[in-house]
């Protein structure tokens, strides 16, 4: 997909996100970027979802993703992967696996909060399978909680 067309699928799928925002997206795509969970602990990443996750593998489905190329997503949130959303990926063994989707503009109100906070929910297992911005602001709830 060229640059404009990227741009207007992002832009259809993110109606709420500044041009800078899906601008960003394209950029983390075309730089195959990750981002730590925690700058301490390397074994939780979040990376793009370049494709749905719908090819069957041990343990949840594969789906194509920057920087990792390809990763398994856990059954529960196989359904959500799209392109454009965020994966969380947990380290297993010497796989990630993709315990989260995440949308773009949730993913930029997370990247916010406490990284020590979200990598302690995510070791909980308490960050849900699908995470937008109705739900997000339940995480962030709980964070500023703890």
């Amino acid at each position: 997909m060229s640059r404009s067309e990227l741009f207007a699928h992002f832009e259809r799928m993110y109606p709420k996100c500044s041009r800078k925002e899906i601008e960003d997206l394209i950029e983390a795509i075309k730089g195959d970027k990750y981002w730590s969970v925690c700058p301490e602990h390397k074994d939780a990443i979040y990376v793009v979802a370049l494709t749905r996750a719908k090819i069957p593998k041990a343990g949840g489905f594969q789906a194509k993703a920057t920087y990792l190329k390809k990763v398994t997503v856990s059954p529960e949130a196989a359904n959500f992967s799209r392109r454009g959303r965020v994966l969380l990926a947990v380290k297993d063994g010497s796989n990630y696996i993709g315990k989260s989707v995440i949308t773009w503009s949730a993913f930029l109100r997370l990247m916010n909060e406490s990284p020590d906070l979200i990598y302690k929910l995510v070791v909980e297992g308490k960050i849900p399978p699908f995470v937008n911005n109705k739900n997000v602001s339940a995480i962030i709830h709980t964070i500023k909680g703890s």
